[in-house]
């Protein structure tokens, strides 16, 4: 027999080497909005030995709730629905909360944890670049205030950044002549006026900040121009059946009137107080509003073939012709030919009122140049006004605000914006985003959905700091198959109609990457347990071969043995007369075999 090659000799004797060592292992997040403060939570209750460390751009946390302060900004989902599982707040105002609302809350459950200690503000990420050698992510970063510029660099890189937080900006001719104010809605806190009282103002833009801006502006200027180049849905606010229930009103008020005391109530301080001390009341009113929601695509709400999708659709037919009574020429903008469903659907408080407003106009063109007093549409006229609001969106494309080079040198999404599970890029070892290709961002409850996104993401991160992986990639044909997979659902949903969607990064007849194959609950399922053979595991050069690659396996204790932890943790507390076993059934929910 030939010679026995040498193995590499395992470390099991190294004091303090227990079972899936919680070793040092720094992990960069870019984002301090409610997924960095998520972030923040999940490593201070199960992070032991992670060194985390937060990049935001802006002075504080908040994200898009610190960037977004135009007029009339709220939350498009009931606030009580838009919390963290582990933070609810009796403080929301209104049913569907105001922004500075957001923004509190934000700061609320940022003061739950230690985010702000490990977040390094005033921060722009440049670029960041694998290390192929040094197996690690290498981050070129700018302080915005002073423009010095450096590095850092961590084994795990997570985009927490956001879908929506790059302003999108029409390129135009002209626009550097125009001599009024002119700004983007998501740079409010940026503009030099905020007052429109006696003005000509020039709204662009027919989406959901839009629609909260006008009923704001129409109140103060002398008169206002909405500029809509397509067709839109404008629905009431969500969760019309919990508000009833909540608020003691009629349903049918609940779900059609424009009176914000229906369509958006303000909780009392007898609700707030109510709230604050009683956890099952708190608990009953989230439960409601967020089954109310997610039971919407239960039913198929976005399924072409659905008989709840269409009696909803015959429902807003007739809640928008009777808004829009003395303006019927309106009817065909706001009763698209496509279904509902097809774009985001936009619920707006007061929106009709506004636009039928007689100091409001509709521009049914699009924008082609800017001049030193106005705007001259496709159609060919000037249009003169004193200042102009650009609510164009934000940038959908999936490719973040900065440079990402994996890999081989590949940059991140070289073929398409694609992803495995939202979260896992080809060619991008050890690189995570919350909100990638394949999101939810219809399907039920969102921010539940980032929240468990940024879960599965964890698992990884734990996995390879305690098992003692150099690297995970996921595997290119995952990506490619399941994202064939993913087409080939949405096929029967109504995303794919002939509307223009930055579902399909705002074409009519792109591919949809914004979607998830399903309801936001089964989302939920598909992360709980994440599918290891999808991706590539790379171990540590010396411990690849022999007995070293079990290292992980430690020295033959466990963590809690060696810090004097509880020796017989996996006996639970029973009562002795009363021994049941459980009988499984459809109802039984997985997290409770998968969760943290």
């Amino acid at each position: 027999m030939g010679d026995v090659p040498p193995q590499p000799t395992p470390a099991i004797a190294r004091e303090g080497n227990v079972i899936r060592e919680c070793r040092d292992y720094k992990v960069i997040f870019i984002g301090a909005g409610l997924l960095g403060i998520h972030f923040a939570a999940r490593i201070q209750q199960y992070g032991l030995g992670i060194k985390p460390v937060v990049y935001e751009r802006n002075p504080d946390v908040g994200g898009t709730w610190y960037n977004n302060t135009y007029p009339g900004v709220a939350c498009d989902v009931p606030s009580h629905g838009y919390t963290l599982s582990w933070a609810p707040w009796s403080g929301w105002s209104r049913f569907q909360a105001p922004g500075a609302d957001c923004l509190r809350y934000a700061e609320f459950v940022a003061s739950k944890t230690n985010i702000r200690d490990i977040t390094r503000f005033n921060t722009r990420v440049i670029s960041a670049t694998w290390d192929e050698d040094k197996a690690e992510w290498v981050l070129e970063l700018e302080d915005v205030n002073t423009g010095e510029k450096f590095t850092d660099s961590a084994p795990v890189l997570i985009n927490g950044s956001g879908l929506l937080s790059q302003p999108s900006m029409p390129k135009l001719k002209g626009m550097e002549t125009f001599k009024g104010p002119q700004f983007h809605s998501a740079t409010w806190n940026k503009t030099p006026t905020s007052e429109f009282k006696g003005l000509r103002v020039a709204l662009v833009g027919a989406g959901s900040s839009s629609l909260q801006i006008l009923p704001e502006i129409q109140k103060q200027a002398a008169h206002v121009d909405q500029y809509i180049r397509s067709e839109t849905w404008v629905v009431t606010p969500f969760g019309a059946d919990a508000r009833a229930d909540h608020f003691k009103l009629d349903l049918m008020e609940a779900l059609t009137s424009e009176d914000p005391k229906f369509a958006n109530p303000t909780y009392t301080d007898d609700d707030k107080e109510m709230f604050k001390n009683d956890p099952e009341a708190m608990q009953k009113h989230r439960k409601a509003i967020l089954s109310s929601t997610n039971k919407m695509f239960t039913e198929g709400l976005t399924e072409i073939d659905s008989k709840p999708r269409e009696a909803a659709e015959a429902l807003y037919v007739q809640m928008t012709k009777a808004k829009l009574a003395n303006k019927p020429e309106l009817l065909d903008l706001f009763l698209p030919k496509w279904s509902i469903g097809c774009r985001r659907l936009t619920p707006a408080v007061g929106y009709f009122q506004a636009i039928t407003s007689d100091n409001v106009g509709v521009v049914r063109t699009s924008v082609t140049e800017v001049t030193p007093t106005g705007l001259v549409g496709a159609d060919g006229k000037l249009r003169e006004y004193d200042a102009i609001i650009w609510a164009t969106g934000f940038d959908t494309t999936f490719y973040p605000s900065f440079k990402v080079t994996g890999r081989n040198n590949k940059p991140l999404f070289a073929e398409e914006a694609r992803a495995y599970l939202t979260a896992h890029a080809e060619d991008m070892p050890n690189y995570f985003t919350v909100a990638g290709p394949g999101l939810m961002s219809f399907n039920g409850d969102f921010l539940g959905g980032l929240e468990h996104i940024l879960d599965h993401i964890l698992k990884f991160v734990f996995k390879l700091q305690r098992e003692r992986y150099q690297s995970v990639c996921v595997h290119t044909d995952a990506v490619i198959d399941f994202t064939a997979y993913m087409d080939e659902y949405l096929k029967r949903t109504v995303h794919t109609q002939g509307c223009s969607s930055w579902y399909k990064n705002g074409s009519k007849d792109g591919k949809v990457r914004a979607i998830w194959c399903g309801t936001s609950l089964h989302l939920f399922d598909a992360l709980l347990q994440p599918c290891w053979e999808e991706f590539e595991w790379t171990r540590y050069p010396d411990e690849r071969k022999g007995a070293a690659r079990f290292n992980w396996i430690g020295n033959g204790r466990t963590h809690s043995e060696m810090n004097g932890g509880d020796q017989s943790w996996y006996i639970p507390k029973v009562d002795a007369n009363n021994i049941v076993v459980p009988t499984a059934t459809d109802q039984t929910p997985l997290y409770e075999l998968y969760n943290f």
